[in-house]
């Protein structure tokens, strides 16, 4: 009895550790080297097929779109999650439940909010372009340029309310202002996050409308001292 009760034990844990995984990503669909997962944890196999499908056209659409416009060969390799709820969202992305899609550069994997919640907000095709936007943007290669990647895609592609006020405080200083981003960025404080996508914007709107960009994305891959001048430029423009 004792090897078939160690059997028994090892065959449950299994159970118990993949069965979440495998459960929750029973709704699958491939297309041209994209995966496309429905992530549930009580499927829905009718309503799921349903969504992935309508999304997974609706990506294949923007991506085309956005590779077309920068004149960018797509590369033919990813995984997008759609989430069927935050809950879900949160637990696969490991971003906050606020968040409307995360992409991940290093797994080369997109997550996303259930799909149909984003269209009510009237934001799915914002997020969708966004998310397309880090997925093409040249290699972060600094914390600065993470951040700067962020704000390139938002002033792009906002996903957030755009800024209603001029009332926002900026530093005088670029290396005060890359300290202040860097360290919100992260953070998971809703507020915290709200205002520095606001500034963000604000900063990625004037960069592109003045530099161009072209010159923008040369900033993403090289950093360059040249930033700090333009950055005081800004600050002019403002105060």
């Amino acid at each position: 009895m004792k090897p078939f009760n160690i059997s028994s034990v090892i065959y449950i844990i299994f159970i118990i550790f993949f069965s979440e995984d495998l459960f929750s990503q029973t709704t699958r669909r491939k297309i041209d080297g994209y995966e496309f997962f429905f992530l549930q944890e009580f499927p829905s196999n009718d309503h799921a097929d349903r969504v992935l499908v309508s999304f997974s056209e609706k990506f294949l659409k923007e991506l085309k779109t956005e590779s077309d416009r920068l004149e960018r060969r797509v590369p033919q390799d990813a995984k997008i999650f759609v989430s069927s709820d935050s809950n879900v969202f949160r637990k696969h992305s490991g971003q906050p439940t606020y968040s409307a899609a995360f992409y991940s550069p290093e797994k080369n994997q997109f997550f996303f909010q259930n799909p149909e919640s984003l269209s009510k907000r009237g934001i799915l095709d914002s997020v969708i372009q966004h998310e397309i936007c880090h997925f093409l943007a040249p290699g972060s290669r600094s914390e600065t340029s993470s951040w700067m990647q962020e704000s390139y895609c938002e002033s792009l592609y906002p996903t957030n309310p755009k800024p209603s006020s001029l009332d926002l405080k900026f530093p005088y200083s670029w290396e005060k202002f890359d300290e202040e981003c860097i360290r919100d960025i992260k953070s998971r404080n809703e507020t915290k996050r709200r205002i520095l996508y606001q500034k963000i914007y604000i900063w990625g709107s004037w960069l592109l409308k003045t530099k161009g960009e072209a010159r923008f994305r040369f900033f993403l891959e090289n950093q360059i001292p040249e930033i700090q001048t333009i950055y005081s430029q800004f600050i002019k423009s403002r105060y």
